[in-house]
């Protein structure tokens, strides 16, 4: 650990009246959820051209509909076996603290679950269905919702049930329009972010004192933009990654360092 970095973490947070925490797979993966971007990452088994964009996955599920309902299974059933880690829970603790944003590009509901509040999801959630026609959420789902889903998903995946029953099964738990108006509340590559959330994420960027990154690759935009936009607006910008990043960064994961950090940085342990 690099100790003036750590200092000039402490006395920033210290000093902080806004914080944004900024947060991306990293910090999930420590509740067993697949990174998407890493050498073994989830892209390297289901290619994001025929699996990240809605065109591509109508396009596969016409050709090969149990890939496609295996790529769901994966998605899910961790999802829905995750807690939160203890870094979520220091990210909910930092809102006792200071006033403070959550920005996720997670879709987990993790820090939800962890007691968080404000959390803007830049890339949706899995937890929420929409009607595509109106954008209105037409249900909430918890996780074990997603579990039941999870289930169902996977004996079609496997051959254990064919495409009439798996429609028939997946309509008791999930919201199943058959006109295709309703889907899960994600953003896919080449779909906008969805508002007022990313508006409201670059407002806080621009506004705060401090924005904590944590567990984000810096590769996905235009999300990779808010730290920079802190810094641009006179704001100290610390990284929180196992691998290196430019400026204030702490070696190590959300979960091993930021209990501390906050215990450093406000005398007090985190719950």
């Amino acid at each position: 650990m690099d100790t003036d970095h750590w200092i000039t973490a402490v006395l920033a947070l210290r000093k902080a009246h806004r914080i944004v925490v900024f947060t991306g797979a990293g910090i999930s993966s420590e509740s067993g959820i697949p990174t998407f971007r890493d050498n073994d990452g989830f892209w390297q088994r289901f290619p994001p051209e025929r699996f990240a964009t809605w065109k591509g996955l109508l396009q596969t599920a016409l050709t090969d509909r149990h890939s496609v309902a295996q790529f769901i299974f994966n998605v899910i059933e961790p999802i829905a076996k995750s807690e939160p880690n203890a870094g979520h829970a220091a990210v909910a603790s930092i809102q006792q603290r200071v006033s403070t944003t959550v920005v996720t590009q997670n879709i987990d509901g993790l820090h939800q679950s962890a007691g968080s509040t404000s959390v803007l999801e830049i890339h949706g959630s899995l937890m929420e269905v929409v009607d595509v026609t109106s954008g209105e959420i037409v249900q909430k789902l918890d996780r074990n919702d997603l579990a039941r889903i999870a289930d169902i998903v996977h004996m079609y995946a496997n051959h254990q049930v064919s495409v009439i029953r798996f429609l028939w099964n997946l309509r008791k738990h999930y919201p199943f329009d058959w006109f295709g108006r309703h889907r899960p509340n994600l953003v896919l590559f080449g779909d906008d972010l969805p508002e007022p959330a990313w508006a409201k994420a670059c407002q806080a960027s621009r506004e705060c004192d401090v924005l904590l990154s944590i567990g984000t690759s810096g590769a996905v935009y235009p999300a990779a933009l808010l730290p920079g936009t802190a810094a641009a607006s006179g704001a100290t910008v610390i990284s929180i990654d196992p691998q290196p990043m430019e400026g204030c960064w702490l070696k190590g994961k959300a979960g091993d360092l930021l209990p501390k950090l906050i215990s450093d940085a406000f005398g007090s342990n985190c719950e």
